[in-house]
């Protein structure tokens, strides 16, 4: 059978040894991975090379673009659209409406609430946390104040937010803190760096 996606058009069953029992409407890429027990919800499409991992679950209307990988215990609601080459680590969740760019790889744990958007070749680590954020671009910065920690800079729609630590917050705010915290020269890079952002 030839074609470029599996295309399901109704939920289908397994059978009780864990393989599928799909529906004369579907089309299977031979080269296609779905492992047993993961669940396709209905008109979803999967480009070629696409492979998910054991026990991932895809809400109605999904589209995976060319070679996407999902590791295992994935969650993606309904709608979400993933450009070519996106991969996803283990036990990541989408909320509906969710869509990334080409590139897009998000770390084990990721959590993307509804609605939520992501440019071209952005990737985030293990265990990050959005809510309704529209990703452009962001950029992560290591050490700027000696402390060794990571902060993270990313612009949306809406402009730049900022998570250092527990600290999540706009460009303002984080540089009010640094301030009182006597780090002038933090502030004025973290502010320097987040006009750089905005503009490009």
């Amino acid at each position: 059978m030839t074609g470029a996606c599996i295309t399901v058009a109704m939920n289908f069953e397994k059978n009780d040894k864990g393989g599928w029992i799909l529906p004369p409407s579907t089309m299977i890429n031979a080269r296609m991975s779905v492992p047993a027990y993961s669940e396709i919800g209905d008109n979803c499409e999967l480009g070629n090379f696409c492979r998910l991992g054991y026990g991932c679950e895809l809400g109605n209307f999904c589209r995976l673009g060319y070679g996407c990988e999902l590791g295992d215990n994935c969650e993606l609601g309904n709608f979400c659209k993933l450009g070519d080459g996106c991969n996803l680590g283990d036990g990541c969740n989408l909320g509906n409406r969710c869509r990334l760019g080409d590139g897009c790889r998000l770390g084990d744990g990721c959590r993307l609430g509804d609605g939520c958007e992501m440019g071209s070749c952005l990737t985030l680590g293990r265990d990050c946390h959005m809510e309704g954020v529209r990703v452009i671009r962001f950029m992560t910065m290591a050490n700027v104040d000696g402390s060794g920690r990571q902060l993270l800079l990313i612009r949306h729609a809406e402009g730049v937010l900022v998570r250092a630590g527990c600290f999540v917050g706009d460009v303002g705010e984080f540089c009010d803190r640094a301030l009182a915290e006597k780090k002038p020269l933090y502030a004025r890079v973290v502010a320097h760096a987040a006009d750089c952002l905005a503009v490009f």
